[in-house]
């Protein structure tokens, strides 16, 4: 028991020294004044999930919000908190709703499967910190993009190649097992409600950057919740 709980103590302080020092290093690059940056360190999330299941979700999101320390902590914070925890913890347990065998991506469906539970994952954040930062400081149409291309571009530009690295033959870290589902809820409706939730939050993330429409999106995000809660729990 003692050796697990190092285990897992390790994993998590990996994960959050790894974001700590990545995520304050690029607080000069500035996209919105105050909310959000240019986040190479999001390329940690979907790795850190599906190497270390909860515990890696925990680590980014705690290292985010010591990151914000240095220079963007705010009461909007916890948005970050919430939606890095997400972008960990959705391809952990998305990865073993399409197939039971452990993360890698060592043949091309593997690698597809990398790359879309990544496109969630990055909708999931953009929701999150683009109908949470107008609930709690005001609409900003821009940053449903912003946090989007953050989150989706820098897990495939440079947390792939970490990924491909740490899983080959030569190095072969082993991977968070699956997931216990909380909910009494079959895999089969696991998947239609991904695509659901998918196009939902597509759907949300276009309006937004192309129109002022907070109401649609305060309306789409009640069913954007539901679906959330019951994917990943």
């Amino acid at each position: 028991m003692e050796r697990f709980k190092l285990k897992k103590f390790s994993q998590f302080l990996a994960t959050f020294l790894t974001f700590v020092i990545l995520g304050s290093c690029f607080k000069v690059m500035v996209l919105v004044e105050g909310v959000t940056e240019v986040r190479p360190v999001n390329a940690i999330p979907v790795p850190a999930g599906l190497f270390f299941g909860s515990i890696g979700a925990i680590g980014c999101a705690v290292g985010n919000l010591v990151s914000d320390l240095f220079g963007t902590l705010t009461g909007t914070s916890v948005l970050g908190f919430l939606s890095n925890f997400l972008a960990a913890y959705m391809p952990y347990r998305l990865w073993y709703l399409y197939t039971k065998e452990e993360p890698n991506v060592h043949s091309y469906p593997k690698l597809f499967l990398y790359i879309w539970i990544s496109f969630v994952s990055a909708l999931s954040a953009s929701w999150i910190v683009g109908t949470g930062i107008w609930l709690f400081a005001g609409w900003v149409p821009e940053l449903a993009l912003i946090v989007f291309v953050n989150d989706f571009v820098f897990p495939i530009l440079f947390g792939l190649p970490v990924f491909i690295a740490l899983t080959s033959d030569s190095v072969r870290i082993g991977c968070a097992k699956e997931p216990k589902s909380c909910l009494p809820i079959s895999d089969r409706t696991r998947r239609i409600l991904t695509g659901l939730y998918t196009v939902l939050l597509m759907v949300l993330t276009i309006l937004t950057h192309f129109g002022d429409h907070p109401a649609i999106a305060k309306i789409l995000s009640v069913p954007a919740l539901i679906l959330t809660i019951l994917i990943v729990v």
